[in-house]
């Protein structure tokens, strides 16, 4: 519903960025019976606001439009999130989010409660940039109760000040009782764009290639935010 790498740095207090996902898949995973049925268009409202000068909460509202058409309302997420302070002069910037709350994978499935805790850690050297989220996603309710783990990584060289090229990488290694053979591990790698000409809008685009057969195979993705306030 949502693929993003976090950057660390939290919004100011009395700031709030609007965000809009858009992502869609092309074709699953290699195994799948009906291909079709992974052709989802999912679009995720996020609304982040500053609350004090380094903390933030973010709610989302997942929804999606079905292979055949149909528009259905997925779930939803509140996200606290806490930054290290610049004064604490730390190496690399540093920053804790826990994502909570309810989900279903289409209007026939139950919601189950689940989120996730992600520790983020990046840096900026010259003009690169380079971002590590060791995600802990977690399904609390249902049949797949699990802790999982789901490393993502970012890499981005900015030309100009003013747009970026680089990497992205999602992958999901399977669960602290069981991490999955390679195979059924999910690995994603794809170019991504950045546009940075305007400190009020935010632009991030890609295409995910899947690199195992338990990969989704070919993902668009598409972030568009607006920042408001004070």
């Amino acid at each position: 519903n949502e693929i993003q790498v976090y950057a660390s740095s939290t919004i100011p207090k009395k700031n709030t960025i609007i965000e809009l996902h858009s992502n869609y898949t092309f074709r699953g995973m290699k195994d799948m019976t009906d291909p079709r049925s992974a052709r989802w268009t999912f679009e995720s409202l996020e609304v982040t606001t500053g609350i004090a000068k380094n903390a933030e909460i973010g709610f989302y509202l997942f929804t999606g439009f079905s292979p055949t058409g149909e528009y259905e309302f997925l779930g939803t997420h509140i996200r606290p999130r806490v930054a290290v302070p610049k004064e604490w002069t730390w190496p690399v910037g540093a920053s804790l989010s826990v994502e909570f709350g309810f989900i279903r994978t289409d209007i026939h499935s139950p919601f189950v409660w689940e989120g996730e805790i992600r520790p983020i850690v990046d840096k900026a050297i010259r003009n690169w940039y380079f971002s590590f989220n060791p995600n802990v996603s977690y399904v609390l309710t249902g049949n797949s109760k699990q802790w999982g783990i789901s490393p993502q990584f970012k890499m981005v060289y900015t030309i100009h000040q003013k747009f970026g090229l680089g990497l992205e990488y999602y992958s999901g290694l399977g669960t602290f009782k069981q991490i999955s053979p390679l195979q059924q591990q999910e690995h994603l790698l794809g170019p991504m764009f950045d546009l940075y000409t305007s400190p009020q809008w935010e632009l991030n685009t890609g295409f995910l290639f899947g690199l195992t057969e338990g990969s989704n195979q070919r993902i668009f993705k598409l972030l568009i935010g607006r920042r408001v306030g004070k």
